[in-house]
């Protein structure tokens, strides 16, 4: 290969020459001048960075959520919801927002080129965005990044924990330093989204969070798919007509992540959706509060299928609390909803019959039921695996038959 051909591959891959080293800056000063991007430069130990900086005041709307929300997060509840009991000892004003953009999916060459992370500071919320003019300005980056890692008390992120902090721990390995993120609780808002609001949205991407649940609507928005070759033409090119809108979706993303904070705190107090708010409850443990949301969902009206799933939720708590009185009541109200041709209900009722009233006529009674329906082609019968599955329920009724009296 010529070394002309070589260098040509190399400039469009973005890659150094191998020949004469470059001088390196002594001062950030003597660096390329990206003034047009609204940023500046800085130093770390392990080289220049550079950095964009952003303030919003405390009542700036991101969509219908003002930012002041996330000051009073109930830190206990979202600490229920990430299963991580640090969160609660800690003060909303210490959380990081986190979210990056990156060169790719994965792999070693993939790359993080913008880290945004955002802070409050007394009323006020700091946005940085680590920007990565070329790859040799990655140890600033990354030890810029470091810094406001380690003034953080914990991390908050959309779908943090599977992609932004594992593509920052590998390029943090690569490049020698340690990850500072490591020892901090780690609230991933994609994970109690998915789990509260499960089969009302097609789908949980962060774009479509903001419409659904905080009112917020991108206008010229840079696509996600777009984002990557953004950057490598504003890397070849130093334009920063191609990553300004980058660097604008990112910002957006970093103020979704506070908003959503805000967002599920209410969900967990039962301000926003008694439904979530109870799957909420019952994720935490809260059985009887979780009764009680349910309990509001369904009087306050819902679709079918989300109101025989809460009862059958609320039917499970009250089991699990001792109170098979109630529960009975609900497994009950389920078989006289409208076409209602549930299989579960006769087999719980089965079980309190026979475990809780000592009635084996009774608990034979409400498996004949099931089988019936089965049989008359009105009710899919489960899997084989599960309680409902055509062979349980004919070996429930065996059982129970042959320890009648006379059986």
């Amino acid at each position: 290969m010529s070394a002309d051909l070589r260098d040509r591959l190399r400039a469009a891959l973005n890659q150094p020459s191998r020949g004469i080293p470059a001088a390196r800056a002594e001062s950030v000063t003597a660096l390329p001048d990206l003034s047009s991007l609204g940023g500046r430069w800085f130093q770390t130990q392990h080289g220049p960075g550079y950095v964009i900086e952003s303030v919003y005041e405390a009542g700036h709307m991101h969509g219908r959520i003002p930012l002041h929300r996330a000051l009073a997060l109930d830190t206990a509840s979202l600490a229920a919801q990430a299963r991580d009991e640090r969160l609660a000892a800690e003060h909303p004003r210490d959380f990081l927002y986190v979210d990056t953009e990156t060169t790719g999916l994965g792999g070693a060459g993939a790359m993080v080129f913008l880290a945004g992370v955002a802070r409050f500071d007394g009323s006020l919320l700091r946005l940085r965005q680590y920007l990565l003019p070329s790859p040799q300005y990655e140890g600033g980056l990354l030890g810029g990044l470091h810094d406001d890692i380690e003034r953080a008390r914990a991390l908050v992120s959309y779908n943090g924990k599977s992609f932004d902090l594992p593509m920052l721990e590998a390029r943090y390995i690569l490049a020698r330093q340690r990850p500072a993120f490591r020892r901090l609780p780690h609230l991933d808002l994609l994970h109690p989204n998915r789990r509260l609001f499960r089969g009302r949205f097609d789908s949980h991407r962060l774009a479509h969070m903001e419409v659904e649940l905080l009112g917020f609507e991108r206008e010229a928005d840079c696509p996600s798919h777009e984002v990557p070759e953004r950057y490598f033409r504003f890397s070849r090119t130093s334009d920063p007509t191609h990553i300004l809108p980058v660097l604008r979706h990112n910002a957006w993303d970093v103020l979704s992540l506070v908003a959503l904070a805000a967002h599920l705190a209410a969900v967990c107090e039962g301000a926003e959706s008694p439904f979530a708010a109870a799957r909420a409850a019952e994720y935490a443990g809260d059985l009887a509060l979780a009764i009680h949301h349910y309990e509001a969902a369904i009087e306050g009206g819902l679709g079918r299928a989300e109101r025989l799933e809460a009862m059958a939720h609320a039917a499970r708590c009250c089991r699990k609390l001792g109170r098979p009185g109630q529960a009975e009541r609900w497994w009950q109200a389920m078989i006289s909803e409208p076409r209602s041709r549930l299989l579960a209900p006769y087999v719980e009722l089965a079980k309190l019959a026979e475990h809780h009233h000592r009635d084996r006529a009774l608990a034979l009674a409400h498996v004949d039921r099931a089988l019936a329906l089965v049989h008359q082609g009105l009710a899919r019968p489960g899997s084989a695996n599960s309680e409902t599955g055509l062979a349980a329920l004919e070996k429930r009724r065996q059982r129970l038959a042959r320890n009648l009296p006379g059986g």
